[in-house]
């Protein structure tokens, strides 16, 4: 009879393994419905002025049933937040920075770091909106990741300079100009118009290449006003350090 049993059980199972699939693809999908709704409310009118009713309306659906998927506006604000962290921690991975010459690496890295942006612009207008970044931690998520982000594209600037692949330059404040123009997407860009995602990474990563890449003959660069050019950055350079 424990054979019977096991028969039983095995074969009652199988089938239930797709429905369950199915059940679960459904759930995930409703979920970031709610996540995506709910970062379009607190971004527009303020997370603390954002009512969990209100969320439920905008989703056309009852209170009971949005606490189906979640208990609380903090529960939804925090999974908000740890996603964006999880997505921007692995963008600094997958960019491999580490490898290759510094042109080709800051290409990776700002088309990494656009991505998710683009694919999720709402959740990033939430993000950076004040009183979001006030609630559970949010903002020492957030500030971790920024400091981690802007380390990472100092150093490949800086390896750029030190390589000649890049014009001496305030690495710092071309790592922020060029994370200006990554994050600005999330206020501008929308996936169903306007260029495609892939369009849109290698655009900007050509543009913040091309902020920072060395003049070279072909630019002009040994023309008298492009030489003194470069000198004059050189002994700006030179200040910079003799001042450090």
């Amino acid at each position: 009879m424990p054979g019977v049993s096991c028969d039983l059980v095995s074969s009652r199972s199988t089938p239930l393994e797709p429905e369950k699939a199915a059940v679960s693809r459904r759930r995930s999908l409703t979920e970031a419905d709610i996540l995506e709704r709910a970062a379009a409310l607190f971004a527009a009118h303020g997370y603390a002025a954002t009512s969990l009713g209100e969320v439920a309306d905008a989703l056309g659906m009852s209170r009971p049933s949005l606490y189906h998927y979640f208990s609380s506006k903090e529960e939804i604000l925090g999974r908000i937040i740890d996603d964006l962290t999880k997505a921007g921690r692995q963008a600094l991975a997958d960019a491999d920075v580490k490898t290759g010459p510094a042109d080709e690496a800051l290409a990776r890295l700002v088309r990494c770091l656009i991505i998710p942006i683009a694919q999720t612009p709402g959740r990033y207008r939430m993000l950076w909106t004040a009183d979001a970044t006030l609630v559970n931690g949010a903002r020492d998520q957030d500030d971790d990741l920024q400091r981690a982000v802007i380390r990472t594209m100092t150093t490949v600037i800086a390896n750029g300079v030190s390589s000649g692949v890049f014009r001496r330059c305030d690495q710092r404040l071309a790592a922020f100009s060029i994370l200006g123009m990554i994050n600005w997407a999330a206020w501008w860009y929308t996936p169903k118009r306007g260029p495609s995602i892939d369009q849109l990474c290698d655009t900007v990563a050509d543009f913040a290449v091309a902020s920072v890449r060395a003049e070279s003959p072909d630019d002009g660069g040994d023309r008298p006003g492009a030489v003194i050019a470069s000198i004059r950055r050189e002994l700006i350079h030179l200040e910079d350090l003799l001042d450090d």
